[in-house]
């Protein structure tokens, strides 16, 4: 049997009573810890800060670990996917973007040159937070210049075109009057 889709689930949904809803909702909310921080974020007056702490400890361990070396692995780029659902403020989540790719950054120039797939991910972080910061107001948007250049200056001497590439998107992502 093929998952249900919510044009399944709805009229069930439509159905419940409000009691009903709210014990759904409490069992939803117990299952795991995404749903806590869904739920809360829509709710429950939160801080930024305080929702994205859980998935900065999860960026910094798999990029920058205590112990060994990076593992890299696919558990960095859910943490960034699982904070850009449960945030729903721009502020935020370009601060956590650019959080993801400087923890990057500091990944290769500790443990040294990666590979060319860890750059594209880490290229299009950038790209999204740069698109992203191109629709903000001017002075909200001005907040993050420093960080953008940051990124660009602290990659001068790594390979593979990210540099390069980062360049690319600052001047042609951001504003015009931004200068390199």
């Amino acid at each position: 049997m093929p998952t249900p889709t919510w044009s399944h689930l709805k009229p069930h949904l439509q159905q419940l009573s409000k009691e009903q809803l709210v014990a759904l909702l409490r069992e939803l909310y117990a299952l795991n810890a995404d749903n806590k921080v869904f739920l809360a974020t829509r709710f429950v007056p939160t801080a930024p800060e305080q929702i994205a702490a859980p998935y900065r400890k999860v960026i910094s361990q798999v990029f920058n670990p205590d112990r060994g070396h990076p593992s890299l692995q696919p558990a960095r780029r859910k943490a960034l996917n699982d904070f850009r659902k449960a945030c729903n403020d721009p502020l935020p989540l370009i601060d956590f973007m650019l959080f993801y790719v400087e923890e990057g950054v500091v990944c290769t120039r500790t443990y040294g040159d990666i590979d060319a797939p860890f750059y594209s991910s880490l290229l299009s972080v950038y790209r999204s937070a740069a698109e992203l910061t191109s629709k903000l107001d001017p002075a909200q948007a001005e907040v993050f210049q420093p960080r953008f250049l940051a990124i660009i200056r602290d990659t001068r001497m790594i390979g593979w075109g990210f540099h390069d590439g980062l360049i690319d998107i600052y001047t042609s992502e951001l504003p015009p009057h931004w200068e390199l």
